[in-house]
């Protein structure tokens, strides 16, 4: 069986994050808007003032200073998310787009404000210490559809944290719902195994050693799993599996899965 294994070294949608100690600045030149004075305040006194770059809605927490600590984007989706090939959010009947909407209003943020602004802070004063010039963080939050067909939509939650130094990780999550009715759907309920059987199966796909084969059937998730058109990924994200320093994706096609997996739920190629 062939299965393509894939370890998340950047993040997958492009992005490359510049965050932690550099030698050297870059200056931007920005037109700011002072939102709020001492939004938060550290234990050591010092605060942060949020503010907004002009006619963009992204929150921007500097210090008293006028550094950058970090910017978060603001949350984008299910609405107003485009994917070439993919129908979108815009492509489902009024009922459904309410269900998922409140599905995805009840996930929330997949992150704490608070202690992103602690981490930032605390990885600032080791820049401050070691003489070196701080490069600000940045949290991105994005649902974009991935998949579908005459049954099903398919969206993944992509979000963007910063770690140490210069190194960011992606988690990705991902949902299926009824296309008609916006009902979530288990994505074990994709396979015509019951769930056991469908996680045994997965684990003997992956075709891994095993110790990591242990401790991937400790991790599995069924919102790790994410159907795009052409392939099923498994995504387990940064620090699920000790044995690995980065996420670890698995990727299957179709063919592969075809005797384990629901006709109905077999995305189309394209929107056509």
């Amino acid at each position: 069986m062939k299965t393509k294994l894939m370890l998340l070294v950047a993040l997958l949608w492009g992005l490359v994050l510049l965050a932690g100690c550099s030698n050297n600045p870059k200056q931007v030149e920005e037109t700011w808007v002072l939102e709020q004075e001492k939004v938060f305040t550290f234990s050591d006194g010092e605060s942060l003032n949020l503010w907004r770059k002009y006619h963009i809605v992204d929150a921007v927490y500097k210090l008293s200073d006028g550094t950058t600590l970090l910017t978060i984007q603001s949350p984008i989706g299910p609405d107003n998310v485009y994917v070439g090939g993919v129908e979108s959010f815009a492509d489902l009947n009024e009922s459904a787009q309410i269900a998922i909407r409140e599905f995805y209003k009840e996930q929330g943020l997949l992150y704490d404000t608070q202690t992103e602004l602690e981490n930032a802070y605390e990885e600032y004063l080791i820049c401050r210490e070691s003489g070196k010039v701080y490069q600000e963080r940045y949290i991105s939050q994005a649902i974009v559809p991935t998949a579908s067909n005459d049954n099903i939509i398919c969206f993944l939650t992509s979000v963007t944290l910063p770690v140490d130094g210069r190194i960011a990780q992606e988690i990705r999550l991902g949902a299926t719902f009824d296309r008609k009715t916006g009902q979530v759907l288990s994505n074990w309920d994709l396979f015509t195994l019951p769930e056991d059987a469908a996680r045994q199966w997965l684990l003997d796909a992956f075709d891994v050693a095993p110790a990591l084969r242990d401790e991937m059937k400790a991790a599995l998730r069924p919102e790790y799993i994410v159907l795009f058109p052409q392939n099923l990924e498994v995504t387990f994200p940064r620090g699920t599996l000790l044995s690995q320093e980065h996420s670890y994706i698995v990727s299957l096609d179709y063919d592969e899965l075809r005797a384990v997996f629901q006709t109905w739920a077999i995305p189309k190629t394209d929107k056509r």
